[in-house]
């Protein structure tokens, strides 16, 4: 399959992520463009509170709930708005426009800046995927891509509901399904093969939501400075730890998702208590967009909520301080601060018992430092984060960048959020393990790459004021130097287009070279997690072939036996056959857990059989002893040799193989 044929998914997948977000926009009267970053962080939220709402109607998941529930959010805000708007004075009509009559300037460099840096994204992206059909060959990925079938099988994408599929006879308990919601929906739109939805979901989410996200919060740090914006746009796809590292590792979908929702949602927490450089007409909008676009954090990975309050403790302080400061040089009475003094201990408080609660069990936070606290600060330092090649062009600017917001005291909160996440970093990744980096960093497993992933929110924001201030400075330089460069026609000396367009261009062009050679590492790592070969640790060429011939000789509704550490689940995701396994960490009812230890003894123990027909299982995969992460998990009773009497080969490719039970019939 080439990549032009993706083009409509594609833009399938643009209007599923921008559509419901941006008619709530409209109901709140947002029509400025920057805000349009803001508009897939709603429309996930949307997705995912539906999903969890349309089981308790009897209402299969579809496009349907998502449609009812965004007209009604819509309806509800647009009567708040006018009510709002009548109350506080505020004439009628919209305010702000989408689209100016004539582009301006700033809308130009930002334009360009958003293209050139999601366009940057999705080269990457192909790169490292290879082919649209590629699977990432991880061991989570097993999970991923059979719970996108769980969902679409079953017509239930809720995030209450979807261990279900792994849970055995236990009941199910919380697991964070936007990310599977917004890919099941893609492929009920489009018809794609669900590899392919997967992959074009994680290439619009990284080109879009992710650059626009960070362009939003530039624009909300650094004010309207169009070169700043529009640098944020190309740097955005620029660091090698975010997008590309947690579709690599893992690899880890619903945390991606997450991520690259937080610069956005971080400037809508800026907004809420005004400490950003965003105009400020946005009327009960500005109350309503933060909470909104955490609930789809929340339900994208409770981690990303976590990151957020993280990121948002200096907006808090920040904004008390500066409510107090000026209640103090009014000389007005100090109880307003009093009392939102106590509301920010209140808040701090009901942090920690999130911080507390809100996290994943002891026993999966095993991750272990693995460098020196020194290391992990020149990584962070040099943009290196997880041992990769430094970054230096987007290192200096981030240093510019501190520079420039230690000057502008309404945004100096970025760094406290980027000394935050820097902190935790060190922690993590070089702290010694005990009960103090287990409070810190356990909400994200203790795991190195999942904080990582984090840095770049707060480096693009910082690099890309650096970029405009340098400029800003570059193009001073020029204008105040170029009668000297009598090299060059008169005309060409004086042009504005030189200071206005060429030297930013080339400012940025140097850095996207410069970043060339870390960048092709990145890609590189990812790219072979997602080529299926010979010797794929989770499903290999061989295997894969397999699978997509099971339909010419498995029933649509036949299960098949597999072992789930050997990539046999994944005949649940690509060829859409029920399998006794759907993750390598399945919770096995009883008769599964005896087929998995006995099903090769079918022909003399009758204790097999009846746990055959319990468990409805009619089909085997041998895909061998190789393992995902090595090892041996047992599994002897699916390993069936061509002479155990009770099965029938019916097809072989290379060394895998499927067989029919026929001692049970």
């Amino acid at each position: 399959m080439s990549w032009f044929s993706t083009v409509p998914v594609i833009l399938v997948c643009l209007v599923l992520l921008f559509t419901p977000g941006i008619l709530v926009e409209a109901a709140l009267g947002l029509r400025r463009l920057s805000y349009l970053a803001v508009a897939p962080l709603l429309t996930i939220s949307l997705v995912a509170v539906s999903a969890i709402v349309a089981p308790y109607f009897g209402v299969r998941w579809s496009l349907l709930p998502v449609a009812v529930l965004t007209v009604g959010v819509s309806g509800v805000l647009l009567a708040g708005r006018l009510l709002w708007d009548r109350r506080n004075g505020v004439a009628a009509g919209p305010r702000l426009t989408w689209v100016p009559r004539k582009p301006q300037k700033a809308q130009v460099i930002e334009g360009v800046g958003f293209l050139a840096g999601a366009s940057a994204i999705l080269w990457q992206l192909h790169k490292a995927f290879g082919r649209p059909e590629n699977i990432s060959q991880t061991f989570d990925n097993v999970f991923h891509l059979n719970a996108v079938r769980y969902v679409l099988d079953t017509g239930n994408a809720s995030s209450m509901t979807l261990t279900a599929m792994t849970n055995g006879d236990n009941p199910p308990y919380f697991y964070p399904a936007a990310w599977h919601g917004l890919a099941s929906l893609l492929i009920q739109l489009t018809g794609a093969e669900l590899a392919v939805a997967v992959n074009v979901l994680n290439m619009c989410v990284a080109a879009t939501v992710w650059t626009a996200g960070c362009m939003f919060l530039t624009r909300t740090v650094v004010g309207p400075s169009a070169y700043s914006v529009g640098a944020a746009g190309v740097l955005a796809a620029g660091f090698g730890s975010f997008p590309l590292l947690l579709l690599d590792f893992g690899v880890l979908y619903p945390n991606f998702l997450s991520v690259s929702m937080l610069p956005a949602a971080l400037a809508c927490v800026a907004l809420f208590f005004g400490v950003s450089d965003t105009p400020s007409q946005t009327g009960l909008a500005r109350y309503i967009l933060a909470p909104a676009a955490a609930v789809g954090v929340a339900i994208a990975h409770p981690n990303g909520l976590m990151s957020l309050l993280a990121l948002s403790i200096p907006i808090l302080i920040f904004s008390f301080i500066g409510f107090a400061l000026a209640r103090h040089r009014a000389a007005r009475s100090p109880l307003p601060a009093l009392l939102m003094g106590t509301g920010l201990l209140a808040a701090f408080a009901a942090i920690a018992v999130m911080w507390k609660f809100i996290r994943p069990p002891a026993e999966a936070a095993t991750w272990l430092p693995f460098q020196t606290q020194g290391q992990a600060v020149g990584e962070i330092l040099t943009n290196s984060a997880m041992q990769r090649p430094p970054a230096w062009a987007v290192s200096i600017l981030v240093v510019a960048g501190v520079v420039v917001l230690c000057s502008r005291h309404r945004s100096t909160w970025l760094l406290g959020s980027f000394a935050i996440i820097s902190g935790l970093f060190v922690v993590v990744s070089a702290g010694p393990s005990g009960w103090l980096r287990n409070t810190l960093t356990g909400v994200w497993y203790n795991d190195s790459y999942r904080l990582a992933a984090l840095l770049p929110v707060v480096a693009v924001p910082l690099a890309a004021a650096g970029a405009g201030w340098l400029t800003g400075r570059l193009q001073r330089l020029w204008a105040g130097r170029r009668n000297a460069a009598g090299i060059l026609p008169a005309g060409i000396r004086a042009s504005r287009t030189i200071t206005q367009t060429v030297v930013p261009l080339a400012l940025l062009a140097v850095v996207l070279v410069a970043q060339t050679v870390p960048l092709a590492s990145s890609i590189r790592s990812a790219n072979a997690n997602y080529y299926t070969t010979a010797d794929s640790p989770l499903v290999s060429s061989d295997e894969m072939a397999l699978i997509n011939e099971l339909d010419q000789f498995v029933p649509a509704d036949a299960t098949i036996a597999v072992n789930p550490w050997t990539g046999g689940a994944m005949a649940f995701a690509i060829a859409d056959r029920n399998t006794t396994s759907k993750h390598t960490l399945t919770t096995y009812t009883p008769s599964t857990l005896l087929l998995n230890d006995k099903l090769r003894d079918a022909s003399t123990d009758p204790s097999v059989c009846r746990a055959a027909r319990e468990a409805g299982v009619g089909y085997v995969l041998d895909f061998g002893t190789r393992e995902v992460h090595g090892g041996n998990h047992g599994f002897q009773g699916l390993q069936i040799t061509d002479s155990v009497p009770g099965f029938k080969l019916l097809a072989r490719v290379g060394e895998a193989k499927l067989f029919q039970l026929t001692a049970c019939s």
